[in-house]
């Protein structure tokens, strides 16, 4: 009796952890019957305007979150949800280096999309925050935020908040956006190598290859430039944006993670100046 009940408790200690480690409803599949996701609180107003929606235009499954800018008296209102009951957070116990997902963006005169997790402990902020505004996309796209901590506390309730704001007053009408499939996942991090100043730009081979779920992207610059690295599927959309910024002259390194795509061929292609070059990789799952 007392080795069953042993297990008894391991097993629910496992659910737990397991439990904690997933975003809560993060594919968008549940959904209640006054229109909100479940787990999930909304700035929907019945009666007087409604910006987030169920959407069959998922990324996978069968639904997805779509925001609209609604017009309430000529003013725009931009959607939004935030994680948990009355948008409260969710329970976690670990420290995710960052939070990922898939989303689809039309901006009108400058409207913006953010992604924001808040990290809480004991009902105080500040343990950790990750934050980007997300740009346009006509397809699926997926981001990846990385988690900054300024704290060593082990949080225990994140809040998650999606919206489109307006750039420097209202939104506008038309303005959009879709979200699916959030998750937790690996930094993003992009690292320098420090191996000295390399001769010539290069893209190298990914590693490993074949891969699942995460690889390894190395590239040089041998002087500074604005870099972007994209990834691509075998239909030319763009599925990741893994970097997008100026960089010195050295040696990198990225990581790409697919949790959330099929197996496959992937293009990866980098973009420093006038240099442009692609590579191929193969995901196995």
């Amino acid at each position: 009796m007392k080795i069953h009940f042993f297990f008894l408790l391991w097993g629910i200690l496992c659910f737990a952890i397991a439990s904690n480690a997933q975003i809560p409803n993060g594919g968008f599949e549940n959904w209640e019957s006054n229109g909100n996701p479940v787990g999930w609180w909304t700035n929907n107003a019945p009666g007087v305007y409604t910006t987030i929606t169920k959407s069959s235009d998922a990324f996978s499954g069968s639904w997805a979150v779509e925001g609209n800018v609604a017009s309430v008296s000529g003013i725009g209102v931009g959607p939004a949800i935030i994680s948990g009951v009355e948008g409260l957070g969710i329970p976690i116990n670990f420290r995710p280096a960052a939070i990922t997902g898939y989303y689809k963006f039309t901006s009108i005169n400058g409207d913006y999309m953010q992604v924001q997790a808040d990290f809480i402990k004991s009902g105080v902020g500040g343990v950790g925050v990750g934050a980007a505004n997300l740009n346009p996309a006509a397809s699926y796209t997926q981001f990846s935020i990385d988690i900054n901590y300024l704290t060593g506390d082990v949080p225990d309730t994140v809040l998650i908040a999606i919206f489109i704001a307006g750039n420097g007053g209202f939104p506008n009408v038309g303005s959009k956006m879709f979200v699916d499939d959030l998750a937790w996942g690996s930094s993003s991090e992009v690292k320098e190598l420090g191996n000295g100043i390399p001769y010539e730009f290069a893209l190298m081979q990914n590693y490993p290859n074949p891969f699942n779920p995460s690889t390894t992207i190395r590239y040089s610059l041998p002087e500074m430039n604005f870099v972007t690295i994209k990834v691509y599927d075998v239909l030319g959309n763009e599925v990741s944006t893994l970097v997008n910024e100026e960089q010195s002259a050295g040696i990198y390194e990225t990581d790409f993670n697919s949790d959330r795509l099929s197996s496959g061929m992937y293009f990866y292609t980098l973009k420093a100046g006038n240099f442009v070059e692609t590579k191929k990789m193969l995901l196995l799952k």
